[in-house]
């Protein structure tokens, strides 16, 4: 005989051996009892909570030859319908069987009566993949069936059903199985299969199976056919690409020491061993809020995730609002990987983030401090000295051309030559012999060109810099890219340096670099020749790197991406070797 899944090995055969859903039972058993059957059932909740196993069980209590209600598993109609060879048991999948020809066929075969049993149970399974049409066929014989006749359709969206659906049937809500449950299921499992395994084990089973019985039993066959019969947290963590309680503290130390060069090197051992960093975030998480309780209560008994001494020694390396902060960083970190062709490029960006939180705070009062300190003085055009000049100024002159010289500007910007202050409403105008300074805003200040001649890179061109692209060097520019902060106040290249910043290294190699950009518009900015210029030279004067700039948006990146990862899967990826040099041109 072949090999039989766990899941459908374990099927509960009775109500008394389903796991959870033990209102639902309740509320099925009363009404088997006393002959209050409904001629329609609706089954809807998370995948693998017990709906199918519920619509047969109810179907065999239908008709087990003991009586209604009953459930003996040795009469022909129980051990029929457990081998799936009842003639008046049928179970329709939707998905294949969605159109409207099928449930004619379905409505053609309902008008006759059982053949073995008491009732014709109809278990139409993903029910919400039927179509609008489908539906409408099917709703007259819906309302009303044959006497002997029940409906039961099972999905796990019932918000895409029709309202008139939903109506006709009796609706029952699954729920997730409560961790308690699972953990007595799994290991019962083990026991009947004589497999011994290590403690924590069985948290990280149900931990990974998040409310479902047949992922549960799914994820435990898998780590057996890996481990044999004995079963480590080793096992779990090589074949879900799971990280240990130790890897993460020490991802949380490295942040909190700001090493950004281990930090990122941890992030690469995490690529190596296929880490699913979905997982790996949703722990951190859980983690971190454990933290934030323990701080505010110190009661031990409230920690899920870890001891109380990982508790205390991660309190100690932040302080509450750092938490605060690194959690909704996470949480922004989580939701953009959920989208994200790349979470590991996600993961890196918000890790450098997380490091220079500190970082940047006092980089702003620094400047404040400066700002109040510092005395006016004459305008220099070193883009490099320049720091106490609003920063909104420039963010309005890159959507807006520079107005032509104004009196009143040019009032407030005069400087006589005595050294006292002068209120407003005395100054005089100037004497026509007094040569005025140039205002740093109009003469010295040079606006985002809007439009022009722009550079083009086509995919193959991306795909060549993706290949040809140095990691090491990327990730050198991530850990800087902050610098450019300090720098936004420049009086000359202000808004120039505003649109850098607005964006992050996504390729770079010796002689071109590449930017992501949420907005489509900014990165078409980045891409105008006049532009590009000016770009370039900031870069090499901040970081020294005489290189291209190129700006891509977001789904521009994600489509590149997941074509590289095309070529990548089939080995036809272009040879470094053979990829000449690629300019803008």
């Amino acid at each position: 005989m072949s090999y039989l899944a766990l899941y459908r090995k374990y099927r509960s055969k009775t109500f008394d051996e389903l796991v959870g859903q033990d209102a639902i039972v309740q509320t099925l058993k009363n009404a088997l009892t006393k002959n209050k059957i409904a001629h329609a059932y609706l089954f809807c909740g998370p995948r693998g909570t017990g709906k199918t196993s519920i619509a047969r069980l109810f179907a065999k209590a239908l008709n087990c030859d003991e009586g209604v209600g009953y459930q003996c598993n040795r009469c022909s109609n129980c051990e029929a319908i457990n081998e799936n060879s009842h003639p008046d048991v049928i179970e329709i999948d939707a998905a294949s069987n969605s159109g409207v020809e099928e449930v004619r066929n379905l409505i053609d075969k309902v008008k006759y009566g059982p053949i073995k049993g008491r009732y014709k149970v109809y278990i139409i399974d993903e029910v919400h993949m039927m179509t609008n049409s489908a539906f409408n066929a099917l709703l007259k014989t819906l309302e009303e069936p044959p006497s002997n006749t029940v409906f039961i359709l099972c999905t796990t969206e019932p918000y895409k059903l029709l309202p008139t659906i939903v109506s006709r049937c009796q609706r029952y809500d699954f729920t997730k199985i409560p961790d308690e449950q699972l953990d007595k299921l799994l290991k019962r499992v083990l026991k009947e299969e004589c497999i011994t395994y290590e403690d924590g084990v069985i948290e990280s089973l149900v931990e990974l199976a998040n409310g479902g019985a047949r992922d549960a039993l799914s994820i435990l066959d898998q780590i057996i056919a890996y481990s044999n019969n004995h079963i480590s947290l080793k096992n779990i963590e090589d074949v879900f690409g799971l990280t240990s309680i130790e890897n993460k503290i020490e991802l949380l130390t490295l942040l909190s020491k700001k090493d950004t060069q281990k930090t990122l090197s941890f992030v690469e051992s995490l690529e190596k061993r296929n880490v699913d960093i979905s997982r790996l975030l949703f722990e951190l998480l859980n983690i971190l809020k454990d933290v934030l309780i323990y701080s505010k209560t110190t009661q031990p008994s409230l920690l899920k995730y870890i001891n109380e001494a990982s508790a205390k020694s991660i309190i100690n390396m932040f302080k509450s609002d750092e938490l605060l902060n690194i959690i909704d960083l996470l949480i922004k970190c989580q939701n953009e990987i959920k989208i994200s062709s790349n979470p590991l490029f996600i993961l890196e960006i918000y890790l450098l983030k997380i490091i220079n939180l500190g970082d940047s705070n006092k980089e702003l009062e620094e400047e404040k401090v400066v700002i109040s300190t510092k005395k006016p003085a004459k305008h220099d055009d070193n883009w490099q000295n320049v720091k106490n000049i609003n920063p909104n100024v420039y963010k309005k002159q890159e959507e807006i051309p520079l107005p032509p010289k104004q009196d009143k500007v040019v009032k407030q910007e005069v400087k006589v030559e005595e050294p006292k202050p002068v209120e407003p409403e005395k100054v005089e105008a100037p004497s026509p012999k007094v040569e005025e300074p140039k205002p740093i805003n109009q003469s010295a200040f040079i606006p985002i060109n809007l439009e022009g001649d722009t550079y083009h890179l086509d995919r193959d061109q991306i795909i060549k810099l993706m290949v040809s692209g140095k990691k090491d060097l990327r990730k050198q520019l991530y850990s800087r890219w902050n610098e450019l902060d300090s720098l936004l106040s420049n009086s000359k290249y202000g808004a120039y340096i505003m649109l850098l910043k607005d964006g992050l290294p996504f390729i770079t190699t010796d002689n071109m670099l590449i930017l992501a950009y949420d907005h489509k518009v900014k990165a078409q900015r980045v891409n105008i020749k006049e532009n590009e210029k000016v770009l370039g030279k900031i870069i090499k004067q901040v970081f020294k790197l005489d290189v291209q700039v190129y700006g891509l948006n977001r789904e521009e990146q994600a489509e590149y991406y997941g074509y590289y990862l095309s070529l990548s899967q089939v080995n036809n990826l272009p040879k470094i070797s053979e990829i000449e040099e690629i300019k803008l041109k």
